[in-house]
């Protein structure tokens, strides 16, 4: 069946089952002009957006619908990890091509529904509307936080250490992969590609990051290492050391690079969509910091920097020379996006 033949309406009904989960604080869901729901007394709000169009944020032929649900919700997700809240609602608009099969948005919704569902999030709303040739994907999400537990971008201070939550590169080598930009050995293959289409966003790592109060700033790694730490970097007013020999690089994306010829670190650099954390901690907090994340389970965790007076981002390259380095990362209005 083709969405035009379905209608709005009708494909509301076939996907608003199961979209309320969890959350006892929703009063009404999909079905009214507004959905309604009461945050907890104590709590912040916190909100982000973010819409995906096809060809540009996503490869509808590179990934099942299932995949492009999953994934769809989940850079909206790793927003709220962030800044170390607790995702509650969210609100789903599609633009659909009035040709497209019904079963392709059923999938899609059922990619969606289960990483809300593995999350504790309700679908409590959106809208449907026509799209002359490509699928629109847009989310907002609604999450909370405890006010002074939240982890800005502009907290980062001098002497602060920067950490990483896990490897980067790995996705970006996906995206390559499925672009047939470069081939892979097929014994690791699906990993990149696995880790390209279906992220999984670290909100208990960004909550108990933030309810310890060690760390000073975060971000999630989505434009890419670089420039994601440049963020943080303009925000706080301050600039950044990298050291060369700690950046890390999975073995998978090591062997990949062995095999095919080119710089893993230059993937790691730039890629982006790892969805991981990027966080500094002030040198009085390292050592209870480090004891909390292997406490609670919150590794791999890597020391890879300094956060210095200054800007920009230096390098420290094995033989202790410093480079500079230009931020180059993920633009919405670059001329090649993929």
């Amino acid at each position: 069946m083709k969405f035009d033949e379905i209608g709005e309406f009708g494909f509301i009904e076939s996907i608003k089952k199961e979209c309320i989960t969890t959350l006892k604080d929703v009063i009404k869901g999909i079905g009214d002009d507004c959905a309604v729901f009461g945050p907890s007394s104590g709590r912040v709000l916190l909100f982000t957006t973010d819409m995906l169009v096809e060809d540009i944020h996503f490869l509808k032929s590179k990934m099942s619908p299932y995949q492009l649900g999953w994934k769809s919700i989940a850079v909206n997700l790793s927003d709220i990890a962030a800044m170390g809240g607790r995702p509650l609602i969210l609100l789903i608009s599609l633009a659909i091509p009035a040709e497209m099969d019904v079963e392709i948005i059923q999938d899609l919704y059922k990619g969606m529904k289960d990483i809300c569902e593995h999350h504790k999030v309700n679908i409590v709303g959106g809208d449907t509307v026509a799209s002359p040739d490509k699928l629109v994907i847009n989310v907002s999400l609604i999450g909370d936080a405890k006010e002074n537990e939240v982890l800005y971008r502009s907290g980062a201070r001098p002497g602060d250490s920067i950490y990483l939550t896990g490897n980067v590169g790995d996705s970006f080598a996906g995206l390559k992969i499925l672009k047939k930009e470069i081939s892979s050995p097929k014994s690791i293959k699906n990993h990149f590609i696995k880790i390209h289409n279906e992220p999984k966003p670290l909100i208990e790592t960004g909550m108990a990051i933030a309810a310890s109060g060690f760390a000073n700033a975060m971000i999630d790694v989505s434009d890419g290492l670089l420039s994601d730490l440049g963020h943080i970097c303009k925000e706080s007013g301050v600039g950044a050391m990298l050291f060369r020999s700690k950046i890390p690089l999975s073995s998978e994306l090591k062997l990949l690079a062995s095999r095919v010829k080119f710089n893993p670190l230059d993937l790691a650099l730039s890629g982006g969509e790892d969805y991981i954390l990027l966080l500094t901690v002030p040198e009085a907090n390292i050592k209870d910091f480090e004891i909390l994340c292997k406490d609670k389970g919150l590794l791999p965790l890597y020391l890879i920097g300094k956060i210095r007076e200054g800007k920009g981002i230096k390098m420290v390259n094995e033989d202790g020379s410093l480079e500079e380095i230009d931020i180059k990362g993920f633009n919405h209005f670059s001329p090649s996006l993929l």
